[in-house]
């Protein structure tokens, strides 16, 4: 468009006064989610977008959202999750005019530099945060955080600090009864690893699943993988030479069931007449995989966007607690009858 377009624009095609527009902008309680979410669809479609500066002059905010993530360099490339997810979340941010900043941290980067001391220098009223280690430095200052954040799939117990991801209590135990009612009784699970939060919801659905079944639990079948294909192809040949009564394998992620039909593949086990596998995501590699994966899957989308609006709502002193996605199970190829 030639001209440049403005609040006053959007109030007219969305036909309601300038001051609704700028309260949806600015989320405000009083405004109601259906009209707020028309006026910011009206914006998008004229091309507004809020002046930032301008509203952080006469706020003292920086309208600016950081997506923090641990280990980007190696986890983000690997694991399109994160991907799908952070642009979900930009999205939304940008609709509600939110800039957003993507930064990397480490176990060893928050030694030096705390949350509070990033928030400052990167001029954050928000994070939202992947991938954090139960024995972070950063796990460890957020429960006494006063600034607003948000995290993925691991609940603090913080009116500051909101959270949002699948149930992977429920995801896990719908994967392991879906191999239980195929005739399945001897069930390893390849887990994440031990500073994993969903490492520990995911073992609880497993074990859920099978005790609900009356299936008889044995730890040694239960081993972890760091969330891995390498990790998850190594584990289920050792698995599998111990035990070689296993008809199936619940692994906590897609990468790691990718990697352990791999291995069982390349060493004669054929998937799944000989073992059902079921991974746990929904990765558009799992539709790619031979053959084609049974899995949960997670909305991605939905969890983005949720962690978004959580966020804005946090800053603007709405407190909004745990928002859990309900997962689904997708049933693919990957899984059988059992033949025992």
């Amino acid at each position: 468009m030639d001209k440049n377009i403005t609040i006053k624009d959007v109030a007219k095609k969305a036909g309601v006064s300038v001051s609704t527009v700028s309260r949806a902008f600015n989320n405000y309680s009083d405004i109601n989610a259906e009209t707020r979410e028309y006026i910011l669809k009206i914006a998008d479609e004229l091309g507004y977008k809020p002046n930032i500066v301008a509203k952080s002059l006469s706020s003292n905010k920086n309208f600016r959202l950081g997506m923090l993530v641990e280990d980007y360099d190696l986890t983000g490339m690997l694991n399109p999750l994160v991907f799908q997810m952070l642009m979900a979340f930009k999205n939304t941010a940008d609709k509600q005019g939110f800039e957003t900043v993507l930064l990397s941290t480490s176990s060893d980067m928050q030694k030096t530099q705390n949350l509070k001391k990033l928030y400052t220098e990167k001029q954050l009223d928000g994070a939202f945060i992947m991938g954090l280690k139960l024995t972070d430095d950063y796990y460890k200052e957020l429960s006494e955080f006063e600034l607003p954040c948000v995290l993925y799939d691991i609940h603090i117990n913080n009116p500051n600090v909101g959270c949002v991801g699948v149930d992977n209590i429920k995801g896990a135990f719908l994967a392991v009864e879906h191999l239980i009612k195929l005739g399945h009784k001897k069930i390893a699970m390849i887990n994440g690893h031990k500073d994993a939060f969903v490492s520990f919801e995911r073992l609880d659905g497993y074990l859920l699943a099978l005790n609900r079944y009356g299936i008889n639990i044995e730890q040694e079948l239960v081993v972890n993988a760091d969330f891995t294909d390498q990790g998850a192809a190594k584990t289920a040949e050792e698995l599998i030479k111990k035990h070689n009564d296993i008809t199936a394998i619940f692994c906590a992620s897609d990468l790691m069931a990718i990697g352990a039909i791999n291995a069982l593949s390349n060493i004669g086990y054929s998937i799944p007449e000989d073992i059902s596998i079921v991974g746990f995501d929904d990765l558009y590699l799992a539709q790619l995989s031979n053959p084609k994966l049974t899995t949960i899957k997670q909305d991605t989308t939905l969890i983005g966007e949720s962690a978004a609006n959580i966020l804005i709502n946090l800053i603007s002193g709405q407190r909004i607690g745990r928002v859990v996605i309900q997962p689904e199970l997708i049933v693919r190829e990957s899984t059988a009858k059992s033949s025992v």
